[in-house]
């Protein structure tokens, strides 16, 4: 082989590995860039859930103050058992294709899904705890109001008398 025939071969090879190279970084680049939307997204609705209060604790807080404020009851606290973690419904568009495939996909306005009901979380039991409730009065005024409030039936709330 002639040196112009090598140095040819060799200017190839590394016009190769220099293209392999930029494609290598490229890829990382991308993937780099990936990863930190992910993660940033990721961070944000942890953000964003540890700064708003469930409806759960929300719920049992509210609940707490309106029954401590029953006259006897005293200090009140309240826990409250859910079956499930309720429900969003969103609104659903069937399209047919000319081909016969069926799409089923979520409406979209403005690039945000349409939601049409969000059903609260089903309760399963409620538990008060408060001072005045070995007073039978104020046990029967704290069950009705919790079961009022809460539109449930009185037989899954438990009261117990506090310190």
């Amino acid at each position: 082989m002639s040196e112009k025939a090598e140095a040819k071969g060799l200017k190839k090879l590394k016009s190769a590995k220099l293209l392999e190279i930029m494609i290598a970084l490229i890829v990382v680049v991308i993937v780099a860039i990936v990863l930190y939307n992910f993660l940033s997204d990721r961070n944000k609705d942890a953000d964003a859930s540890a700064q708003a209060p469930d409806y759960e604790t929300e719920l049992e807080t509210q609940l707490s103050a309106a029954l401590s404020e029953i006259e006897g009851a005293g200090k009140v606290t309240v826990m409250i058992s859910f079956s499930d973690e309720g429900e969003t419904v969103i609104a659903m568009e069937t399209k047919t294709l000319e081909d016969g495939t069926v799409i089923t996909a979520p409406v979209l306005v403005d690039g945000e899904v349409v939601v049409l009901e969000v059903k609260k979380p089903e309760i399963s039991g409620v538990l008060i705890v408060a001072e005045g409730a070995n007073d039978l009065a104020v046990r029967f005024d704290l069950i009705s109001a919790a079961a009022s409030v809460l539109d449930i039936n009185q037989s899954i709330i438990k009261v117990y008398a506090g310190k």
